[in-house]
């Protein structure tokens, strides 16, 4: 009888486990893509940045700049954020010299949790 009980709870917390994973892995407001690519190095850069995410990102209080390896803004204050399966947070730079350059971003989401992080790349001359 003992045994087939704990087995029971075995097999409920597994089951708990894998539906939490599964969740986490899925992810609301998970950053899936960004353009330019973490640690690219461009040869010829657009300007534009292009980050999206997952899940629901909320209108609050976005945030996404670009700086050079000196700490300079480099990016033209136009960020701008669109909302929908895949919301996506764009902006663009002024034309960028060689050299290397972060992309500092952060998000909420709809149940209030914040998804931020830096991606970098390099422009090449």
């Amino acid at each position: 009888m003992v045994g087939r009980g704990i087995r029971r709870t075995c097999g409920s917390v597994v089951v708990w486990v894998l539906l939490t994973v599964a969740q986490t892995a899925h992810g609301e407001g998970v950053l899936v893509k960004s353009v330019p690519d973490e640690n690219a190095e461009l040869i010829a850069f657009d300007g534009r940045i292009a980050l999206t995410f997952s899940g629901n990102v909320s209108d609050r209080s976005p945030t996404l700049i670009v700086v050079d390896g000196s700490g300079n803004r480099v990016d033209r204050g136009d960020m701008a954020l669109t909302i929908d399966e895949h919301s996506s947070l764009t902006a663009t730079t002024k034309p960028l010299p060689p050299g290397a350059y972060a992309i500092r971003y952060r998000v909420l989401t709809e149940d209030g949790l914040v998804v931020s992080g830096i991606r970098h790349f390099l422009v090449k001359s």
